[in-house]
């Protein structure tokens, strides 16, 4: 008994609606990315200097509280008077559980010019509502 083979010449055919997709799905996701670290950064602050600066490891979840030069506090892009900042402050806690302690860590940025009465106001609405982890940007000096 002779048995032939028969080749079928078929071309595959690659389907790139999937892939696509997933290009597409990659792409939003960098945009609500990029988009949430731009909520850190204020333009024109000017931060202070000093001669020991401790890298902090990056943390997602911290609320940057930002003073610029005309002594405006900046939060989420808002300028806030220093009673919206303890408002939003109290709804942060709210937020972070039931012991009286707030989860959330928060970041000061203060333009070196700006009044450090403020950035002392913030603190000081912050710290009875239970907000213990603050910390304070600076650059390192020139040099230094």
């Amino acid at each position: 008994m002779h048995v032939t083979k028969r080749f079928h010449s078929e071309e595959l055919e690659l389907n790139m609606t999937p892939m696509i997709d997933i290009v597409f799905q990659l792409i939003i996701f960098f945009l609500v990315v990029s988009e949430i670290a731009s909520y850190d950064r204020v333009e024109n602050l000017t931060l202070p200097t000093a001669s020991e600066v401790k890298p902090e490891p990056p943390m997602p979840d911290r609320l940057v509280i930002s003073v610029d030069r005309d002594n405006q506090i900046i939060i989420d892009r808002r300028v806030l008077n220093i009673d919206g900042v303890e408002g939003y402050l109290r709804v942060e806690k709210k937020r972070g559980g039931t012991d009286g302690v707030a989860r959330r860590p928060v970041l000061i940025q203060g333009d070196k010019y700006c009044e450090w009465s403020v950035v002392q106001d913030i603190m000081e609405k912050a710290a009875p509502l239970g907000f213990k982890r603050l910390s304070f940007s600076a650059r390192k000096e020139e040099g230094g």
